[in-house]
């Protein structure tokens, strides 16, 4: 018996909120250092000013980034997982897919435009993904 993947509406909502987090994140994270460096633009800033604050504020910065990256490796263990128990998909596509999650993390949201949203309402699968 073939296994089925039930996609509604309700699925296709929480995978779009899934793949949205980490762009979110990454957006939070540049609009903090661009807060940061807003005083820079109310005059001609000096390469070292910009250095300076970077560096007075490297500890917050690097723990933005990391809680993003980290957050966007969890997002494409998912997306991959989902990839590759789609049957309708052939090989080739699936590898692109991957390829493109693992570089961009904008994709994911790519991902979901493009696979999820418009998936049919049940979907054959893989029962694992071995």
């Amino acid at each position: 018996m073939e296994k089925v993947l039930i996609v509604d509406d309700r699925l296709k909502k929480r995978m779009g909120i899934i793949c949205f987090i980490p762009a979110i994140c990454f957006f939070f994270s540049l609009v903090y250092y661009l807060v940061l460096l807003f005083p820079l633009t109310h005059g001609h800033p000096q390469p070292e000013s910009v250095v300076g604050i970077t560096s007075q504020h490297y500890n917050t910065l690097f723990l933005l980034l990391g809680i993003s990256a980290t957050i966007s490796a969890a997002v494409l263990l998912y997306c991959i997982v989902y990839v590759v128990r789609i049957k309708s998909m052939n090989t080739p596509t699936k590898m692109i897919w991957m390829l493109l999650l693992l570089i961009v993390p904008i994709s994911f949201i790519l991902f979901w435009n493009f696979i999820v949203r418009r998936e049919p309402k049940e979907e054959p699968v893989y029962t694992n993904i071995a």
